[in-house]
């Protein structure tokens, strides 16, 4: 353990006293307190900071909205919280290029903003928290249900500027939607939780908003009736937004959002009447929101494959089941459950540091598990970077 007073001396040299504060729980990450907080006002002085870390053998994990401390493993060590709200803001948007530049730190409901006043928008799912950064939500991959429609972060990202585990600052795409220089480095840098690299700058993909969007429900007594409602829909070009599985008792209720010009969501909402047959058309509430964000685990499926794995989840199992991706994000009452979910090959999503422990939440090694040390070990030699919270705690 590095001296508190000593490390916050050195630090505050790189970053100045203004900028940096001792740690604190707020920035605990699964239970693992910093020792120092730096919020460094510029990319120059992250990297200053990060260089002095790997210098010193020191931990550094990235925080920005501080939404989702769940995923990943139990940090190895951490020693230093680096802050990147500071690096925020618009760096570049021409709404006629269909492209925008932000810094990691901006939050999506800044960015929702900035885009929605030009009609335009970036596929971040809504139901994100607002406060979320644009580099956290990177790091972590996050998407929801509207990824058939709109793609995950790892699709409209077309350019990053990180900085690697020995302080260097690079590039990574371009600000520009037809760049085909060099390695896609920008879908490695996604979802690794910042252990190959801190996002500080981004640069999207935009997209019109749609000028119509309409929600639809209805129940069916199957699972296979209800996924394959929404397989249909997505089979006929519907103007399918996302498509989200729930159960109520013994009953099944798919949720749909349409989402394109108006002519496109009255016409598709027509053939959804038709495509659902014997199947209640619902008006009321569900219960269980499409757009909360689910937590516990997620376990992915071919389509084809889910209604017979939601028919063999519990009864009464809390669960937001995606059937156009493949997807269940399961809800657990019990953590005694996670053994036989993870033999089926989930995921832990989100639980607690003392259930974390005895796991690794990505499951059994995969066999690219020796390729990916690589890989970290050419970015992050020292291991300074959110050490052990990705696959085979990297």
């Amino acid at each position: 353990m590095v001296r508190q007073a000593a490390l916050l001396t050195d630090l505050r040299s790189i970053a100045g006293a203004e900028n940096l504060r001792p740690g604190s729980d707020e920035f605990a990450v699964d239970g693992v307190t910093p020792q120092a907080i730096v919020r460094p006002a510029t990319v120059k002085a992250a990297a200053a900071v990060i260089g002095h870390a790997n210098e010193t053998r020191l931990a550094v994990i990235p925080i920005g909205g501080k939404q989702r401390g769940g995923p990943g493993n139990v940090p190895e060590r951490y020693d230093i919280a680096l802050d990147v709200t500071a690096l925020s803001g618009v760096v570049e948007y021409e709404p006629d290029d269909l492209t925008i530049t932000c810094g990691a730190g901006m939050t999506l409901a800044e960015l929702r903003k900035t885009t929605a006043a030009a009609g335009q928008m970036v596929g971040f799912d809504p139901e994100i928290a607002d406060e979320a950064t644009v580099g956290g939500a990177l790091a972590a991959d996050l998407w929801g249900p509207s990824r058939v429609s709109l793609g995950g972060p790892r699709d409209f990202t077309i350019g990053l500027r990180v900085i690697t585990g020995d302080g260097l600052i690079t590039r990574a795409g371009g600000r520009v939607v037809k760049n085909v220089a060099g390695y896609d480095l920008c879908k490695l840098y996604v979802g690794s939780l910042g252990t190959l690299a801190v996002v500080t700058e981004a640069t999207f993909k935009v997209q019109p908003l749609p000028k119509a969007t309409r929600q639809i429900a209805f129940t069916a007594g199957s699972a296979a009736a209800a996924c394959g409602i929404a397989s249909d829909s997505l089979m006929r070009g519907l103007s399918l937004r996302s498509a989200v599985v729930t159960r109520a008792e013994e009953r099944w209720r798919l949720d749909i959002a349409l989402a394109g010009s108006e002519a496109a969501v009255e016409r598709s909402a027509r053939e959804l009447a038709s495509l659902a047959g014997d199947g209640e058309q619902e008006t009321g509430d569900s219960g269980e929101r499409p757009n909360e964000r689910p937590i516990g685990v997620r376990i992915a499926a071919l389509p084809s494959k889910l209604p017979a794995l939601l028919e063999e989840l519990p009864v009464g199992a809390s669960f937001l089941a995606y059937p156009t991706l493949g997807v269940v994000r399961l809800r657990l009452r019990d953590e005694g459950e996670l053994p036989s979910l993870m033999a089926m090959g989930a995921i832990v999503e989100d639980a607690p540091p003392e259930v974390k422990r005895g796991i690794d939440v990505f499951g059994p090694e995969p066999p690219a598990l020796p390729l990916m040390r690589s890989i970290k070990a050419q970015l992050d030699p020292n291991s300074v970077l959110s050490p052990g919270r990705f696959v085979g705690r990297i």
